[in-house]
């Protein structure tokens, strides 16, 4: 079967100041290319862009990939630089859109709103092709408090209803977006991609006396909560110590997180700050962990806790992102209360009860839900089924 050719236009994606923005997009790309020949045009701010716009292409695991990095406007008047920054970004895609003539694209996909629902829309319509979105951020919940009303609501409301398909990474994530009437009456529910590195079978670790609890975050207490954590953590080394906690991560409030458990006399004792890991070294930390603790507020997805799942660790977890969908008596404990109180609880039950699971049938759980394998035909059969309706 001939290759459907497919054009990504990520708003997030990894670059060469920071690999890990847009990861699960850059993995969404990569899942679909047994399927799709796949071209992918980020755009970059760059202060210190030696030109207007510079552009780099590369071929990244079967995914062509053109990076645009482009000088923002500097002003001494905000609103007109943050615009004229928001033109030249604009300028930048349709350039690059143009550089592709030869690829002649059959699907225009474009991830997260708006600005990029709306460049989607005028590729769409340039190519004559169906415009496909997909929204992973988080803006939308109200404990988030950043989706404003106005213009941008009404633009956003706008290129969904063009679309000829919206995917979303969790139910969640559809229910919050609904209740803002941003809705679309193709509406998908397809995950994440998660790419696993389980490292040995689960009941060959070797057990410490000392338990160990893992919290992995992008450290922005906002929306992580990660205050609340360590007050129940510090709640809990009042009572018991068979127990360590790694947080692992970096963010804007890393120091502030650290201090806070100095403060709470939990620094190096209880809790272990181990900053950013990644690959391999991630999941030697993860396979070696008793279970994990996701505390947030909201989530589009989590997909820390499928992590966790796919290393066979029992997870405790506010019902946020697929939480509500993949946790259950079998694999952990969902979290309905929001106060100390029922953190300390279920953290305290699950230190009692971590070594107790299955943890073969906790791998299981997810064997193939979240591979590339099974997300990349969903997303391929949704193209398929815009493409060809009657077949």
């Amino acid at each position: 079967m001939e290759k459907l050719r497919v054009l990504f236009l990520p708003r997030w994606y990894p670059n060469r100041y920071d690999p890990m923005p847009g990861l699960f997009i850059q993995r969404q790309a990569e899942a679909i290319t047994p399927f799709c020949d796949v071209a992918v045009i980020y755009v970059h701010p760059d202060p210190d862009c030696p030109n207007k716009f510079e552009a780099e292409f590369s071929e990244e695991n079967q995914v062509r990939v053109l990076r645009v990095y482009f000088r923002p406007v500097v002003s001494r008047l905000s609103l007109l630089a943050k615009l004229l920054t928001l033109l030249r970004f604009y300028k930048a895609n349709m350039k690059a859109v143009h550089s592709i003539r030869q690829f002649d694209p059959e699907i225009v996909h474009a991830h997260v709103l708006t600005r990029m629902g709306y460049i989607g829309w005028k590729v769409s319509k340039k190519f004559k092709i169906p415009l496909v979105i997909s929204e992973h951020w988080s803006r939308y919940f109200p404990e988030n408090r950043s989706y404003r009303k106005g213009i941008h609501h009404q633009v956003t409301k706008f290129v969904v209803k063009k679309s000829a398909g919206l995917i979303l990474v969790s139910a969640i994530l559809r229910n919050a977006m609904d209740a803002l009437g941003v809705v679309s009456p193709h509406t998908f529910i397809i995950p994440n991609v998660v790419v696993p590195e389980p490292l040995g079978h689960p009941e060959s670790k070797i057990k410490t006396e000392k338990k160990t609890i893992i919290h992995v975050s992008c450290f922005e207490d906002k929306s992580k909560n990660i205050t609340l954590f360590l007050k129940v953590i510090a709640n809990l080394a009042r009572r018991r110590q068979d127990f360590v906690c790694l947080l692992v991560g970096e963010g804007p409030d890393f120091i502030r997180m650290q201090d806070l458990a100095r403060d709470l006399g939990i620094l190096d004792s209880f809790v272990i700050f181990t900053g950013l890991k990644t690959g391999t070294e991630f999941y030697e930390l993860m396979d070696r962990s008793d279970f994990l603790v996701l505390s947030s507020r909201y989530e589009t997805f989590a997909t820390v806790v499928v992590e966790a799942l796919t290393c066979g660790i029992p997870v405790v977890a506010t019902p946020v992102g697929v939480v509500p969908e993949i946790i259950n008596e079998s694999n952990g404990i969902i979290l309905h209360g929001k106060d100390e109180d029922a953190m300390t609880s279920a953290i305290d039950r699950m230190l009692d009860q971590c070594r107790s699971y299955d943890k073969e049938a906790i791998m299981a759980g997810v064997e193939n839900k979240f591979s590339k394998k099974d997300v990349g035909e969903q997303i391929v059969q949704v193209y398929r089924n815009i493409l060809h309706p009657n077949k």
